[in-house]
């Protein structure tokens, strides 16, 4: 019961903090949120392993630029499959222009300096609270979240081209249909049956400013 309580966890946590937080909202702007929100889903993609918003996102706007080619930085053609889905890759330098627009958020900025910090002093206090709360909220969503997403990079892109993977659903919430975000990378909804869309248009999007 112990790794299912943190695969719904981990779901849950994936949704908000990576598929609609760094992907959705960081990295794309498919639409506007309160500085509440933006808190909630910075923390919940660091539990997820997703690091530094910042980087994930600059990193994704690169992937976009220069998707499918050499210089695409989890390209499965060019990288790797075993890199990607391990996510082994490294990018090691990363334009200025891709993240000018998040250096002028200071939520983002806070995480990106002390985000390791914040990630060790929750694992830590999940610890104190014994080993099922720490391999619920700390081991199972770091683990699910790196195998995921890097099954999910190999998946749709290990032909050279964006493809949908529905099934990658279960791993990746909402990120399945690849090849219909890059066909609108800027869409809130990609399918009927999206559930990162579904949520974001029932509970996240907002009119205020996201500044």
């Amino acid at each position: 019961m112990t790794l299912l309580y943190g695969y719904v966890f981990y779901y849950i946590a994936a949704l908000i903090g990576i598929s609609i937080g760094y992907h959705r909202y960081f990295t794309h702007r498919s639409f506007k949120t309160s500085p509440v929100i933006e808190k909630i889903m910075l923390f919940l993609g660091l539990v997820c392993g997703g690091r530094s918003a910042l980087t994930w996102a600059a990193v994704h706007r690169m992937h976009h630029a220069k998707s499918d080619t050499i210089n695409d930085p989890h390209s499965p053609v060019y990288v790797g499959a075993w890199r990607v889905i391990t996510s082994r890759w490294r990018v090691e330098r990363i334009p200025k222009k891709y993240i000018v627009d998040l250096l002028r958020n200071p939520r983002v900025v806070f995480y990106h300096k002390y985000g390791k910090y914040i990630h060790l002093v929750y694992a830590f206090v999940m610890l104190l609270g014994g080993a099922d709360l720490f391999v619920i909220f700390v081991l199972v969503p770091y683990v699910l979240a790196w195998l995921g997403f890097g099954l999910l990079n190999w998946a749709a892109h290990k032909d050279g081209n964006p493809t949908d993977v529905p099934i990658m659903n279960l791993l990746a919430p909402g990120e399945g249909w690849h090849k219909q975000h890059h066909n609108k990378p800027m869409a809130t909804r990609l399918h009927k049956y999206d559930i990162a869309g579904w949520t974001i248009e029932k509970f996240f999007a907002t009119t205020k400013s996201s500044s």
